[in-house]
């Protein structure tokens, strides 16, 4: 399966541990968890003619106006503010002049031609489409048949490594760490919730018979994939110098309010009990979680290359 520019990028990236290929930034982006939500790649259309979209796909909007921001043509607070107004329309209403309108900005005519010409959903989809067709050739630039059932190549023959979930390191060394992730993130849910006593926030079974349990779950590569781009991005935040603003807090709170399946960020703590010791550890989480949100922030609209994120490069044009 080979996925890119829109859904298929986001079903690629889930799917990647399983084998998927993807192509292009946008998958990347989903790949590495900088972007998420379907909301960023979707478009309104005409039925009868899909082609072209009568909106403009939010993920557009970031890169065009990161590459015009490194160009000197927007400054970073004016693409912050116009980014936080797309993001605030509906996507059927997302276009470049609603949201600089939202903004209170004036977008001159040249301005809009240059950010329309960028569309990195379309360059992807030629990205996908190009490595499908390699994926194809064998040697000597033969194809083999439609219907053969080695068409991408035996499973010991040309296939991507399995990915890694531990990403090099030894279960024992990640083990209490990722299970604590796993229930301050409020991914554990149902599957540990009896688990644990929620009083003492210690767990009511060696973390050994929880890492088994995840297992039989078979959400385990998944979880550890998200668990090791968190903990890089946590990294990552730290090594830059940087601080969670107010917003990135609350951003950091909602979103755990959500996971956890309750309304605020007071009721969570009061659930878990406040002053207790897993309350304390969400504390820190969410402090984690909006360290996490200002470096994606920084990384998008940043001041500077002081700052950029050293692993990762893909909001450079190509």
């Amino acid at each position: 399966m080979v996925g890119a520019s829109s859904m298929g990028a986001l079903r690629a990236a889930d799917c990647f541990p399983a084998g998927a290929h993807g192509a292009g930034i946008i998958f990347r982006l989903f790949k590495q968890r900088v972007i998420s939500a379907e909301d960023e790649v979707a478009v309104l259309y005409r039925e009868e003619m899909p082609f072209p979209p009568l909106t403009e796909p939010l993920i557009n909007m970031r890169i065009a106006l990161r590459r015009a921001t490194r160009k000197g043509l927007v400054g970073a607070s004016e693409a912050e503010e116009i980014i936080s107004a797309a993001q605030s329309l509906h996507y059927t209403m997302r276009t470049w002049p609603g949201a600089y309108q939202k903004a209170g900005r004036h977008l001159p005519s040249e301005m809009l031609d240059l950010l329309k010409a960028i569309d990195i959903k379309r360059a992807d989809a030629v990205q996908a489409a190009i490595k499908v067709s390699k994926l194809r050739e064998i040697e000597e630039g033969s194809l083999r048949p439609l219907n053969s059932p080695q068409l991408f190549g035996l499973s010991s023959d040309g296939r991507e490594r399995v990915a890694d979930g531990l990403s090099g390191a030894d279960r024992q060394q990640i083990e209490v760490e990722f299970i604590e992730w796993l229930f301050c993130s409020g991914r554990a849910h149902s599957r540990l919730d009896n688990e644990i006593d929620w009083h003492s926030g210690e767990l009511t079974v060696p973390t050994s018979s929880v890492w088994n349990i995840l297992e039989g779950s078979g959400e385990l590569e998944a979880d550890l994939m998200r668990f090791n781009i968190f903990r890089r991005a946590v990294s990552e935040a730290r090594r830059c110098g940087l601080r969670p603003g107010i917003e990135d807090l609350r951003q950091a709170e909602r979103q755990l309010a959500n996971a956890h399946r309750v309304g605020s960020w007071n009721e969570l703590l009061t659930r878990k009990g406040r002053g207790s010791s897993y309350s304390k550890r969400l504390s820190i989480y969410r402090t984690q979680l909006a360290l996490t949100k200002c470096l994606r922030r920084t990384f998008l609209f940043g001041p500077g290359q002081s700052t950029k994120p050293r692993e990762v490069l893909l909001w450079h044009p190509k």
